[in-house]
Order: structure tokens, then sequence, then C-alpha cells
């Protein structure tokens, strides 16, 4: 609440872009569309948008354009009557995880609280069904709950709670999702399916979580129907979402616009090649031309050690646009929070062997998979690093670890779990001060 109050609409990773995109779904627009923009350089592209009025734009802009940098619409159009506003990727989403701050937004519109009230109460909204999602996880959770917990009150989490970017109500319903697996009973499964549908309708490269639905693996798990029985389930889970971006990839998407540039070293074309934005299909032919960029390409972004330095702040938390970062004592007291929870809980818990190995592989698929994703629609052509991939887009794969532990029977629980109730409780405490104060000074 301290941080939807406090940080100024538009500074928080995208939020002027998913604000436009829930108020244009009070309006009925279920997802963007393609219009013709002219731009600072003169350059008209398409783009794909939303029509609104432009003054949420204003309200929400979080720091001036800087068109020496990035080409903007030009003229921008005024505010008080709609027009068509790009939003480029964004545009594309599914609006499922849009509708909590929709309906604030619209609540506060019709009571007269003006734009940035509206917005204000939009940002609230968000943050309630954060919370109901998390409770609700907490509360269904038969194991894993220190986890889960520790995953909801991350800064990061609670930064993108506050604000109106859909990634939060990812990471709650992923969260949901792995505490109802921790039972077996068949409205829990129907209920994660859904759930997980949902987030793979919102990001497609999310499609490997539907792993955690074949947990836990059956006995000779390759012969036993209950898990081919699984797999059909995961795979209905994942068609709707690649049925979204098969449409909305051949009827909404544009390239992002860039200013005119030569393209990159990995580039086998025909020099000079000039590009004024991403190019999908010539990055698809840059990777088709060398075959072994799948995996060096994503493996160098997500594993060389500064970058998953970086990478692990981002998942703690980095405010701004990703560019404002916090006190050192918050990285440093969740790293020793992850580190005291491991010992803390080790002893007393087994590691299910095959479901850790599933859940993993899930995982790392999904990051190669994201990593991918933002080299194709995001990174300029030819370039021979991924544009683009944060901290954040980890924290909905985080639950999946819950489901491939299990207490062991032997073990005496209740002296353990004082202690990790304590150091959760320590460490959220540490955030409801450092980081409120921390966003004080930084704004």
């Amino acid at each position: 609440m301290v941080l939807a109050l406090l940080v100024p609409l538009g500074e928080v990773a995208d939020e002027s872009a998913h604000l436009l995109r829930a108020v244009a779904l009070l309006d009925g627009q279920v997802v963007g569309h393609r219009e013709t923009v002219t731009y600072s350089d003169g350059v008209a592209r398409p783009a794909a948008g939303v029509t609104v009025d432009p003054a949420w734009e204003v309200v929400s802009r979080g720091r001036p354009p800087a068109p020496d940098k990035v080409p903007v619409p030009e003229p921008m159009p005024a505010p008080g009557a709609p027009a068509f506003l790009p939003l480029y990727t964004i545009g594309t989403y599914f609006p499922g995880f849009y509708v909590p701050a929709a309906l604030g937004t619209g609540a506060g519109a019709a009571l007269g609280l003006g734009h940035a009230g509206a917005a204000r109460l939009g940002r609230l909204a968000n943050a309630a069904a954060y919370g109901l999602l998390g409770l609700a996880a907490l509360a269904l959770a038969r194991r894993g709950r220190a986890l889960l917990f520790g995953v909801l009150v991350l800064p990061m989490g609670l930064s993108l709670a506050a604000s109106f970017n859909q990634d939060a109500l990812m990471i709650a319903a992923c969260a949901l999702a792995a505490a109802l697996l921790t039972g077996e009973e068949a409205w829990r499964r129907r209920l994660a399916a859904l759930l997980i549908a949902l987030v793979v309708l919102a990001k497609p490269p999310y499609a490997a979580i539907a792993a955690m639905l074949l947990v836990p693996l059956p006995p000779r798990f390759w012969k036993n129907p209950v898990l081919w029985r699984r797999v059909l389930t995961a795979l209905l889970v994942v068609l709707p979402g690649a049925l979204w971006i098969l449409y909305t990839t051949t009827s909404v998407a544009t390239p992002v616009p860039r200013l005119a540039y030569e393209a990159g070293p990995l580039w086998t074309g025909p020099r000079p090649a000039t590009f004024l934005g991403t190019d999908t299909r010539a990055q698809a032919g840059v990777l088709l031309a060398d075959p072994s960029l799948l995996l060096t390409l994503p493996a160098s972004c997500l594993f060389g050690l500064k970058r998953a330095l970086t990478l692990a702040a981002g998942a703690i938390g980095l405010f701004g646009w990703a560019d404002r970062p916090l006190p050192a004592a918050v990285y440093a007291a969740w790293g020793a929070g992850l580190i005291g929870l491991a010992l803390l809980c080790g002893p007393a818990l087994r590691l299910r062997r095959a479901d850790l190995a599933l859940l993993a592989l899930g995982a790392l698929v999904t990051a190669w998979l994201v990593a991918l994703s933002q080299y194709l629609s995001w990174t300029d052509v030819g370039e021979v690093r991924i544009y683009g991939p944060q901290g954040r887009y980890v924290l909905p794969l985080i639950p999946m670890l819950a489901l491939a532990v299990a207490p062991r029977p032997d073990a005496t629980l209740a002296p353990r779990m004082r202690w990790t109730v304590a150091l959760g409780a320590a460490v959220a405490a540490l955030d409801l001060v450092v980081v409120s104060l921390a966003a004080a000074r930084m704004y």
C-alpha cells in the first residue's frame, strides 16, 4: 500500500503501457490493434497499441520521452479525446491479469477522482488482488509455505503488485497453483490447471511451467497411465496460449521502433543492412544460420557471472526502470535468509529427485524460451547479446520448487518451523521498514 501511494506513476517497469492496457480494457478493447504512426525520425511505421485518452499516458509518464534515443510518435496526441497510442508487445498480451487494476481505475473514474486518483485506486486494486491470491496460496499449501511466503514478499514482487504491471499477478497465480498442487484432490488440480493456463495465456514463453501438473511422478512413471493423463492435461493447458500467440503474432504484433541502425555482427545477410526497428523474421534467420546460437545466446544471458548477479539483484528488487537499487542490507538479508531457510529446513525435508529434475528442466526451458523471445522481439537484429531479460522474470518459476520436497516422516519439525517462521518474519519486517524508507528516499 505504501508503494502504491508513494512511488510516482510510471516509475515501475513498463507501468505506463500496462496502465493504458488496463484503461483500454475498460473500453472493451480486449487486445490491441495496428495503426500506422509517424515518429520523431520522420518515418511512418505500423504499431500495435490501443485507443484511449492521452491524458492517461501523460499522468503515467514517469520520465519525459527521449526522441534522440528511441523514436516517439510525433506529434504526441493531445489529451482530451481518444487517440491511438503505441504499446508494441504489451498491446498483444492477454487481458486476464489486467482486470483488477482496470476495475479499480474504472471505480476511481466513476467517483470523480481524476486521472491520477483513479490510477492510484487501480494500483491499490492490483495490490489487493495480489494479496488475496497470496493469502489463498498460504492457506491452501500443505507444504512449502516458507518458500511461497518468501517469493510473495520479495521487494520486487511487492513493487510490481503496487503497480499496473501484470507480472505481479502472474507470480501470485504461480504461487497459488503450486500451493494447490501440494494436495491430490481433483478440484485442486483443476483449479491449478486453470491458473497455469492463465499464466501461459499472459506470456506463452512460460508454457513449460505446466510441468507442475505432472508431479508427483507415479512409480514406473514411463508406463503409468496416470502420467499420460497428466501429460494430456498439460498439453490442453498450454494450447490456449499457443493459439493466442499465433493470433496476436499474425494480427496484432508489430516491430518495436528503433533509430536507424546497421545489423550486428551475427547478421549473415548482405550489407549494408539498415533496420528501423526489431525484426523477428530477420532474427529467426540469424538463429537458423547458426543453430548453436539457440543455446549459446541464452546461456551467456542467463549464466554469465556478471549477468547472473544482475538477474539475482533484479529478482530481489530493482526499482524504477531497473535503475534504482535498494540498500545493500536488503540484498544481504535476502541472501542470508535463503541460506538460513535451507539450513533450517534441509534436515527435515527430503528431495523427490525425479520431481526436482522434471521441475528444474521446466524452469530451465522456460528461462530459455523467455530469453529467446526477447532476442526475437526486443533485440536489434544480429546483436551478440540479448536485450531485456530481468530478474523479475524468474519469480514465477520459484514456487515450482515447493513441489519437489516433502517432510521426512521421522523428522521433528516443530522446533525448526518456529525458527523458520521467525526468520521469514524478520526478513518481511525488514522489507516493511527498509523498503518503504528506501522508496521514500528515491522519490
